[in-house]
């Protein structure tokens, strides 16, 4: 049975019921208080979240999306729900017992702090709040944290800067996490350098919603330790013998990918082909609440695919090979 996560997103995997928890707790006019034009526009636009707007529905309604621009509402719009640390500690710990529910004995959970910055949490009791929930054994629990690339790489370099001088127990990595085919990798060499120089790992969003071209600036200019996604490496033979050749994992979401139309279905995604090819891949979640699947599922899915059990097991050894508390 598969117990180790790589790629799964602290609010992505945020319980149903706890989401009715925030909804009981404030009304959407006040989540929305501060909320920027943009994003009222945005949620406008997206059915499922325009209901919300107008008049009280269901929590379940928030997860009946269609494609990655009605994810990206439907997520954008949960996250004004968070609104001080004591949200925060909630999330934490309901995800924590929802994988322990799942069968998952250690799991690497990106948290895009800047999120909860700007919904006014500070950073030092973001940081506390991750701090607490660090390590444990049912499941243990580390940090990637995503620097979320649509603010900029200034941004992104200022906050290293304050989570170098004051970093949460548990933080092992980063990534980028947003708008990928807007904010490509490579503005963001001089925050993965510093990082690098820190100790910390290594990832990226790439080869999801951009090309190939993503996943070579991921290699060659960030110099990642894994690739977030990079299922679109298969578009580019000689990127995936060079994925192949390096060891160079890849974080595969299957249904992630299919609900957010990266492909149309599970029989067109490369997840066999990719594996066939030699290409080092785990398989993971990523937003598991909002694509309603478990990493079991995930495993499921992909033997249905033709991957065979020994492909299976090497698959799920990856997770653990690849883990960033390794050396």
């Amino acid at each position: 049975m598969p117990d180790a996560e790589l790629h799964v997103h602290l609010r992505g995997a945020m319980p149903p019921p706890y989401f009715a928890k925030l909804l009981a707790k404030r009304s959407v006019a006040e989540a929305l208080r501060d909320a920027p034009e943009r994003h009222l526009e945005f949620f406008r636009r997206n059915p499922n979240i325009r209901a919300f707007l107008e008049s009280p529905q269901p929590p379940e309604a928030l997860f009946r999306f269609e494609g990655f621009e009605g994810f990206l509402s439907s997520y954008l719009f949960s996250g004004y729900f968070v609104r001080d640390v004591d949200d925060l500690r909630g999330l934490i710990a309901a995800v924590r017992e929802k994988l322990a529910a799942d069968g998952i004995a250690y799991a690497e959970v990106t948290v895009s702090i800047p999120e909860y910055l700007m919904h006014g949490i500070a950073l030092e009791a973001i940081t506390d709040a991750l701090s607490e929930q660090s390590g444990g054994e049912t499941p243990r629990l580390l940090w990637i944290v995503d620097f979320v690339r649509n603010l900029g790489a200034e941004a992104a370099e200022d906050l290293l800067g304050k989570l170098l001088a004051h970093p949460p127990g548990g933080w092992v990595g980063i990534t980028l996490g947003g708008s990928e085919h807007l904010f490509p990798p490579a503005p963001f060499e001089r925050l993965y350098a510093r990082a690098r120089a820190a100790g910390l790992r290594l990832s990226v969003h790439a080869g999801e919603a951009a090309g190939p071209e993503s996943v070579w600036d991921a290699i060659r200019v960030l110099r990642v330790d894994r690739i977030g996604h990079g299922v679109r490496a298969i578009e580019d033979p000689a990127l995936v013998r060079e994925l192949a050749e390096r060891q160079i994992p890849l974080e595969v979401c299957l249904s992630g990918n299919v609900r957010t139309g990266v492909y149309p279905s599970f029989e067109a995604h490369p997840l066999r082909r990719l594996v066939e090819a030699g290409v080092a891949v785990t398989l993971n979640t990523d937003d598991p609440t909002f694509f309603a699947t478990t990493l079991a599922e995930e495993f499921a899915r992909a033997g249905k695919l033709g991957l065979t059990p020994v492909q299976l097991d090497a698959i799920a050894a990856n997770a653990r090979r690849f883990a960033f508390d390794s050396p």
